[in-house]
């Protein structure tokens, strides 16, 4: 009988470890898939707050903040036959004697190869920032020109750009004034090489709305959208932000129609980022507050009247090792999962919140579940992803970290296979 029992507790224990050790490789798993393909140092650039572009050869282009005896700079990460990249300083802006001109948003790559970008000012003597063009030339190398110069009183640009079939590029700026909130702008290639700069709208709206809050997107008629930190009722006011279309007109400058206004009552307030379009044409964003203070992810429909309904799809808590302080552009994948990033929140950094990136599965009945795909840890693989995600053909996600991935913690680009 005593050797049944032992050959019972024997069993019961290796039982105990098999259950033990599959709810550990399950915790593992849930937060596979990260790795970091490159580190940055202090001496070609670190800290990295703007998202990246890729070209067709899988090489990526992105801005640094700056580095030790340099100034923020535009970067190229090539393709190792490791998985991870090799860095190439394409140009180093010189403005390291002046009070403020910063690389704003993501780049832009044409069918050349020329890559264009945006700086924002924080001071009048720079101005409020400018547009900038990144030529190729047939050695490699690039030759900066400024296309744009923004004077203050036009707000500083937003990168991110959008851009329609004939080679025109379209974005924002924004401004905090009573009077003046920042304007939608058009950048149209002239024969002669120079770029024409068109101001299409200039916020406030007559009802108020002003402030954009990301740079715009583009449909398929050539309408815009975008958002606004303010809302119906305008600087100074209760109003939360809204949710614009601009449509283009003959003869006068664009139509803005005001598709959503978020308000106190709103789960969802003050929109932060550039919006997303889905396959349907509904569009998706992130806003700093609403229920919470950590913000939230929203969803904006036309029903069948043209009416324009919000859903917040999560809101985030920071605590449960759930993300915390939304920022950067969302992006869907095939299936239709929509992943975006947190600067706080997660479960990383001794609980010290690193931010994480997250998914939003929708449901067969409606509606979205969360999951956090990857907590940052700081040391190993970053902390606090500032900007938004890239998403590749095969499904990887990648972004920047603006610190952490060394033990000085100089930013790191990263890759998740979901």
């Amino acid at each position: 009988m005593r050797n049944k029992s032992f050959a019972g507790q024997k069993s019961t224990v290796a039982q105990t470890l098999l259950l033990a050790l599959a709810i550990f490789l399950s915790a593992v798993n849930a937060h596979a898939g990260e790795k970091v393909v490159f580190q940055f140092n202090q001496n070609q650039g670190f800290n990295p707050s703007n998202g990246l572009i890729s070209d067709s050869a899988g090489d990526f282009y992105g801005t640094a903040s700056g580095g030790i005896g340099i100034c923020s700079n535009v970067y190229e990460l090539s393709p190792g036959s490791n998985g991870t990249y090799t860095e190439t300083v394409l140009y180093t802006f010189q403005n390291c004697n002046r009070t403020g001109l910063y690389p704003t948003g993501a780049l832009s790559i044409d069918k050349n190869g020329n890559l264009y970008g945006a700086e924002y000012g924080f001071s009048t003597a720079d101005g409020s920032g400018l547009v900038y063009e990144l030529t190729k030339q047939t050695n490699g190398t690039f030759t900066y020109s400024v296309l744009h110069n923004f004077g203050a009183e036009e707000g500083g640009p937003f990168g991110d750009f959008a851009w329609d079939s004939a080679g025109n590029m379209y974005g924002a700026t924004s401004h905090d004034s009573t009077t003046f909130n920042g304007e939608v702008f058009e950048m149209s290639p002239q024969s002669n090489g120079t770029w024409k700069d068109t101001v299409l709208y200039q916020f406030p709206s007559p009802n108020g709305v002003g402030s954009p809050a990301g740079s715009v997107v583009l449909d398929g008629q050539g309408n815009l959208y975008g958002a606004t930190f303010f809302g119906y009722g305008g600087y100074g006011t209760s109003t939360r932000g809204g949710v614009y279309e601009l449509s283009p007109q003959i003869g006068t400058r664009w139509k803005l129609t005001l598709l959503y206004n978020f308000t106190t009552a709103s789960t969802s307030q003050f929109p932060n980022s550039r919006l997303t379009f889905d396959s349907s044409g509904n569009l998706y964003g992130t806003t700093q507050s609403g229920n919470t203070f950590y913000g939230t992810v929203f969803e904006v429909s036309a029903g069948s009247g043209g009416t324009w309904t919000e859903k917040t799809l999560h809101s985030f808590n920071s605590g449960n090792n759930d993300g915390g302080s939304t920022t950067g552009n969302l992006v869907f994948d095939a299936s239709g999962n929509l992943y975006g990033v947190t600067y706080d929140g997660g479960s990383g950094c001794n609980q010290n919140l690193c931010g994480v990136v997250y998914k939003l599965t929708p449901q067969s009945g409606g509606g979205y579940t969360e999951s956090i795909v990857h907590p940052f840890e700081s040391a190993g693989d970053g902390s606090g992803p500032y900007s938004g995600l890239f998403l590749d053909s095969s499904g990887n996600l990648y972004g920047t970290t603006y610190h952490g991935g060394s033990r000085y913690g100089y930013g790191t680009v990263y890759q998740i296979t979901p």
